[in-house]
């Protein structure tokens, strides 16, 4: 009888963990499906950016970061770090803080690209930014800017909507870390 008990309270485990295993795998599988989705968007925009995409030693993509500001403003988003090849090296973090003429909150995606390993490794670090920009955004979507920080990074944004009205100077960091 107890053999009975064990036995069915194994299989009712096994079950049970059978069935979350699944659920990691399909969630995994939809937050790759985003991933992948934001980039082909920005390779659809230009060839550049596809060539970008393929031959840049490494590239951060944020699926969505959102922003918002009056007077005082804020941005988080949640990424991941590719090496060339589409190779998931580690997750990262963006947060930015500004202050200047801004009104109202906008959604965007961004791309980074590292032309170089010396850049990725910097990027790696993390540390503050320099973040002055300059936009409106009229509740549309599209490529929407483009800076170049230095010579072997470049960074796109593509706005998902809503309505802001900036000009502004702050920081911006990020925060890396190593998929394991």
């Amino acid at each position: 009888m107890f053999n009975k008990i064990i036995f069915l309270s194994l299989i009712l485990l096994l079950t049970t963990l059978e069935a979350r295993v699944k659920d990691i795998f399909a969630e995994e599988k939809a937050e790759n499906a985003r991933y992948n989705k934001t980039i082909r968007a920005f390779m659809s925009q230009s060839q550049r950016m596809t060539d970008l995409v393929l031959k840049s030693y490494a590239h951060a993509v944020f699926p969505s970061i959102g922003k918002g500001g009056l007077l005082f403003g804020y941005a988080y988003g949640e990424g991941r770090a590719y090496y060339r090849g589409g190779i998931w090296t580690g997750n990262v973090a963006v947060s930015q803080y500004s202050f200047g003429v801004q009104l109202g909150g906008e959604a965007y995606s961004e791309i980074i690209f590292f032309k170089t390993r010396d850049a990725f490794e910097a990027f790696k670090k993390g540390g503050w930014e320099d973040s002055t920009q300059a936009s409106v955004v009229p509740f549309v979507s599209g490529l929407s800017a483009d800076v170049n920080f230095a010579d072997d990074v470049e960074v796109y944004t593509s706005s998902k909507g809503g309505f802001m009205l900036d000009a502004s100077t702050g920081a911006q960091t990020f925060e890396y870390t190593q998929r394991r």
